[in-house]
């Protein structure tokens, strides 16, 4: 630790072997650097206390779900801790370290809203050790970087809305509500009088279709025709 704070590191990273040993996670936290701190072989009630802990020292640091086994079999990674760290740790980022094979499960962390990943690297898989079996290569950093970054663009926005890349899909395919049959000036519309079609001029969004129920027609329409708003008034 000492060395590395030498170093000027911007951050220090717990692994899980040493992130129930509270007495480094002080000495740690007291360097007064970001600290990443895995998870694996521990339990929500220890991840509690390291969170209190290292809160105490007024650290900033993140936590990472981690199953700690190499390789990491898909039903041991148990993704959905995520979830339950940012329910019990909401102020705090939340990540993954993963040792599994290829790069899809921690695509799914980063959809479930990891904003710190760690995988190992190597240069050949085939070196011995087990470790080098559930690391990456290179090649396969880079494109699992890349991926992130483009899955990071898909997630967007919580807002949902009609987007402007959908103005031309919805001009073409957008619905609107219209005359079922032909309706005379003065007629207090009832349900059996409407319909919803793709019609020219948009009128009436088919979601607000009863809201036309008891409303009176100000003009004659006919079949098939647009209701728009212009062309009642309320009853």
């Amino acid at each position: 630790m000492e060395f590395l704070h030498q170093l000027d590191v911007p951050f220090f990273k717990v692994g899980s072997g040493d992130t129930n040993n509270f007495p480094f996670l002080i000495r740690s936290a007291k360097k007064g650097r970001p600290m990443v701190v895995s998870s694996g072989m521990q339990s929500m009630e220890t991840m509690r206390k390291v969170y209190q802990t290292l809160k105490a020292e007024n650290a900033t640091f993140c936590i990472l779900q981690c199953t700690s086994a190499y390789p990491l079999e898909p039903e041991d990674v148990h993704l959905r801790v995520i979830q339950e760290y940012q329910k019990e740790f909401p102020d705090i980022p939340i990540g993954y370290s993963g040792h599994e094979s290829g790069k899809i499960i921690t695509l799914g962390a980063v959809a479930l809203g990891a904003k710190v990943v760690e995988r190992h690297i190597t240069m050949d898989k085939t070196w011995t050790g087990s470790d080098h079996k559930a690391s990456l290569e290179p090649d396969e950093l880079k494109e699992l970087i890349a991926d992130i970054r483009f899955l990071e663009r898909a997630l967007g926005s919580r807002v949902k809305e009609m987007r402007k890349c959908e103005l031309a899909c919805h001009n073409k395919l957008g619905k609107s509500v219209v005359a079922a049959k032909p309706i005379t000036s003065g007629t207090v519309l009832t349900e059996d009088m409407l319909t919803v079609k793709v019609a020219e001029p948009k009128g009436y969004a088919p979601e607000n279709i009863y809201n036309l129920i008891g409303q009176t027609l100000k003009r004659d329409v006919e079949y098939d025709e647009t209701i728009c708003e212009d062309n009642v008034t309320g009853s």
